[in-house]
């Protein structure tokens, strides 16, 4: 008997625990279904470009130059680089071994005349080492610029003047005392190169013909436009069978771009002529260029038929060394951009709002209407935020930054920068208690 009774007991106590266990389940089941689980982002400002994207040509006007004797040729000069008629270009040297004592030589005297320059100005620095360090970063960032740009020569000069302000550092904190020993090091190498090949200073050079931008790089496609006919193209002008490629001599070893400008030609549909035709000016972006969109000129937009294609042709002055080299490239060209809030699709919900107008007579109405707008998470809560669309991409809006008074709901705040967008979650509304995603 008293086995059987504590046989209940222990059944009780079991089915005691396990209802326990049963109602904190549902209780954690049910508390978790009381709150909602989302995801966001942060609003942040954007731009984007509304563009068409064309195949162009790039059209300059080129002129070789030629050099019909025998040697190494060593260019003193870079592509893209602005030359002076009669400036050197390049040097011709018996061997490549003497060129390459050449370019040794004046990289050498370069770095001479800046150690002497320092020498020269111990005792006079004002500058601290904290100000050294600043005109270092300055010089860096003006560097990666110039590289960015194809600019190599002015990337060279920022190099240098790195290493100047790195040395001056040394002296002004007198890790380093004097130069002297370096400058001696580098005056004799400097006449060792000079005695052991006699020619490194005996060479013969090649001067611009003109001024204007040099190239080392020939394509033949050099003679295929005529720059002086561009306004007379047509649409279909720039069928494979229409541009005639010639074979460059030899005796070719570069070419100088000898105008100011420019000029990109491409063709587009009469859709797309609507868009441009008014437009004096359009920034272009071409990628192998420059990560900037460079600003050009319209010269011409030629449609015979006004159902038809047209040519257009636009007309720049930005140069570095991919532009003097680029002739067929996939370009876009920017019609407008537009500056705000980038919010996925998926976040944009429609909601009616309460708006106050005023009439003609000052007398007040309140209006409903639907709006677009996000939810956006503040601490465990979510809310609504009125957003203004001023562009829709294939799965975004872009948002206006600064949405006028007389556009806003009466009770409803707008998105603004770094507010949490939720794009997931479900049954959202004003003031429903979330929260975050793990």
């Amino acid at each position: 008997m008293k086995k059987s009774l504590d046989k209940q007991i222990v059944r009780r106590v079991i089915a005691a625990f396990v209802t326990v266990l049963i109602i904190v389940y549902l209780g954690y089941v049910f508390g978790r279904a009381g709150f909602t689980q989302v995801k966001t982002i942060s609003a942040m400002q954007t731009t984007v470009y509304d563009s068409i994207d064309v195949n162009a040509y790039i059209v300059r006007s080129e002129k070789y130059i030629e050099y019909k004797g025998n040697g190494v040729i060593s260019y003193t000069v870079s592509d893209g680089d602005k030359v002076s008629k009669n400036e050197n270009i390049a040097d011709i040297f018996e061997s490549a071994n003497t060129s390459s004592k050449k370019q040794e030589l004046d990289e050498l005297e370069k770095k001479l005349a800046s150690l002497e320059q320092l020498e020269k100005n111990i005792g006079t620095f004002t500058q601290t080492p904290d100000e050294i360090d600043k005109s270092v970063s300055e010089f860096l960032s003006r560097a990666n610029i110039s590289v960015s740009e194809g600019n190599l020569k002015a990337a060279d000069k920022n190099i240098l003047d790195v290493l100047y302000c790195i040395n001056e550092r040394q002296l002004i904190t007198e890790k380093s005392v004097s130069y002297q020993e370096k400058i001696d090091e580098i005056k004799a190498r400097i006449e060792e190169i000079k005695k052991s090949d006699n020619a490194v200073q005996k060479n013969n050079g090649i001067n611009a013909s003109v001024s204007g931008y040099f190239s080392s790089h020939t394509d033949g496609y050099e003679q295929a436009f005529d720059v002086s006919k561009l306004k007379e193209l047509t649409p279909g002008a720039l069928g494979e069978d229409k541009i005639q490629k010639k074979d460059v001599s030899q005796n070719v070893i570069g070419k100088i771009i000898d105008k100011v400008y420019w000029y990109i030609i491409f063709e587009v549909s009469s859709e797309d002529t609507l868009k441009i035709k008014n437009a004096a000016y359009l920034k272009v972006n071409i990628p192998v260029v420059s990560n900037d969109n460079i600003l050009l000129e319209t010269e011409c937009i030629n449609q015979p038929d006004k159902s038809g294609n047209s040519l257009v042709v636009m007309k720049g002055t930005y140069m570095n060394e991919q532009m003097s080299n680029i002739r067929n490239e996939d370009v876009s060209i920017m019609l407008d951009d537009f500056t705000g809030i980038y919010v996925p699709k998926t976040a944009v919900h429609e909601k009616v709002l309460k708006y106050t107008s005023t009439d003609d007579e000052g007398n007040e109405k309140t209006v409903e209407k639907s709006t677009s707008g996000v939810y956006v998470r503040i601490g465990n809560e979510i809310s609504f935020r009125q957003i203004e669309p001023i562009y829709s991409g294939d799965d975004y809006v872009i948002s206006n930054v600064s949405i006028k008074e007389e556009n806003t709901a009466d009770d409803t705040e707008v998105l603004r920068i770094y507010d949490q967008i939720v794009t997931e979650g479900a049954n959202l509304y004003d003031g429903k208690i979330i929260q975050r995603s793990s």
